[in-house]
């Protein structure tokens, strides 16, 4: 099991694997009454303020842009205006529809919230104390202890 974002489509096919039969989605485990939604994101920035600018950072967030993005595959829109036609399987078709839905209910991933040295590097961090925690779910105080340390350490508290 891998907890990865839906640009991992790529990789999935290109090892020749048929996403939604050999790779399925399923929703974030739900803590309380509702399962979050649980992402990532992006950011579009302009460093220079200008009609140019405004005008590509305004198209990049329309509709058009995102069907262009989508149509490739391994990339969700939160455009609630994006048809979702434009997604190349049922698989990020549900996966759209789950993000527009999700409202209040939306969480970005803890790596995404957190310094790389804690929350992005494979082999350390939280990447590593939870692949440990996988491999011995029994040790639930120990990987506690050791996600604290790691974010102590990363955080520079």
């Amino acid at each position: 099991m891998v907890y990865e974002g839906d640009f991992a489509a790529a990789n999935i096919t290109a090892a020749k694997a048929r996403i939604g039969t050999d790779a399925k989605v399923f929703p974030f485990p739900r803590v309380g009454a509702k399962a979050p939604v649980v992402t990532g994101g992006d950011v579009g920035v302009a460093l220079k303020d200008g009609a140019a600018a405004q005008a590509l950072l305004t198209f990049l967030a329309s509709p058009d842009a995102a069907s262009i993005w989508a149509h490739e595959g391994g990339f969700v829109s939160a455009n609630r205006n994006l048809s979702p036609a434009a997604y190349p399987d049922d698989v990020q078709r549900s996966i759209a529809k789950a993000l527009v839905a999700a409202g209040d209910d939306f969480r970005f991933d803890m790596s995404d919230q957190a310094p790389a040295a804690f929350g992005g590097k494979p082999g350390q961090g939280e990447w590593k104390d939870l692949q440990d925690f996988l491999r011995n779910p029994a040790d639930v105080a120990g990987i506690q202890r050791r996600l604290e340390a790691d974010a102590a350490k990363a955080f520079g508290d």
